[in-house]
């Protein structure tokens, strides 16, 4: 049994909305005809492709695989049964990464990108790929280079993370001279999250305060709390380091290097728009003061 054109865009369109309802205002069409498209899909390639759930239906590691060809082959039901050419519209690229590597990377190399209008950039937040399991995307950057077969990496840029206080606030409250004096103060950083996969919260756990007072997974809540005198925060230096009312605490004993890697979709069909992204992302990082990966690997 050969599989139809038209099951696959029900098959990408369920993919992005998550629920049978949300796909079916989508295409105009009742959920149960979405259920039956997309089963009857499954039956012709002898798999299934996603998990259902009492929340929605997620893909599984079938549909993530075959996501990006039914990107592809959805697009090009639009513009054959459209009969215009100018469907096509802008490129679309999708993005998972942090949400601080967004902010202080990413959105300030923007401006060039989006000059001619061809581009649309979706910046999804996910601090791992464990976390936004079943969202589609073209590339992801990770702290930590993920083992699945589903995906390949490479290694990006390397980063420091430092611990880091107002200049005021340390004026009033006196020098921190060594890791016990850090009881004695309120933490800005990250909660415990063994989904996040945050290299440097399990690198430095053990050397900060038994209680971190502020728990956060956003950086600019760190950074937010730490420029208002709230306390310290735990900081990449790259985002920290280009504010002069900041100032370095316990620089030997609290540093971190970490590593983003470029993670994408091993059945990745759209190399074009990948090369495009990546050229992109290795722009952002020099300009950020990053240390590029010279050899990635």
């Amino acid at each position: 049994m050969k599989a139809d054109a038209e099951d696959v865009r029900y098959f990408h369109v369920l993919a992005n909305a998550g629920t049978l309802a949300r796909a079916g205002q989508e295409l105009g069409v009742d959920h149960t005809t979405v259920s039956r498209r997309v089963q009857r899909l499954e039956q012709a390639l002898g798999m299934r492709l996603f998990a259902r759930k009492r929340t929605g239906w997620t893909l599984n590691s079938n549909g993530e695989g075959l996501l990006p060809a039914a990107r592809t082959v959805a697009l090009g039901y639009e513009v054959f049964t459209e009969g215009d050419p100018s469907r096509i519209g802008p490129e679309e690229w999708t993005l998972l990464t942090s949400d601080g590597f967004a902010a202080h990377v990413l959105a300030p190399r923007c401006g060039d990108l989006f000059s001619d209008g061809r581009i649309i950039l979706r910046i999804i937040s996910a601090p791992s790929l464990a976390s936004r399991d079943g969202i589609s995307f073209d590339v992801a950057i990770m702290r930590t280079r993920p083992s699945s077969s589903a995906v390949s990496s490479k290694l990006l840029a390397k980063y420091e993370v430092g611990l880091y206080a107002a200049e005021e606030y340390l004026i009033q409250h006196g020098p921190i001279r060594s890791l016990s004096d850090l009881e004695d103060h309120v933490l800005s950083w990250y909660a415990e999250d063994p989904m996040a996969a945050i290299p440097e919260y399990e690198a430095l756990r053990d050397k900060l305060p038994s209680c971190i007072q502020l728990q956060s997974n956003n950086l600019n809540v760190h950074e937010r709390a730490v420029l208002a005198g709230v306390g310290l925060a735990v900081m990449p230096t790259y985002t920290a380091d280009r504010n002069d009312s900041l100032v370095r605490v316990l620089p030997e004993e609290v540093s971190f290097q970490g590593q983003y890697w470029t993670v994408l979709p091993s059945a990745q069909l759209r190399w074009r728009t990948t090369t495009s992204m990546l050229e992109f992302l290795t722009d952002a990082v020099r300009d950020a003061g990053l240390i590029v990966a010279t050899h990635p690997n």
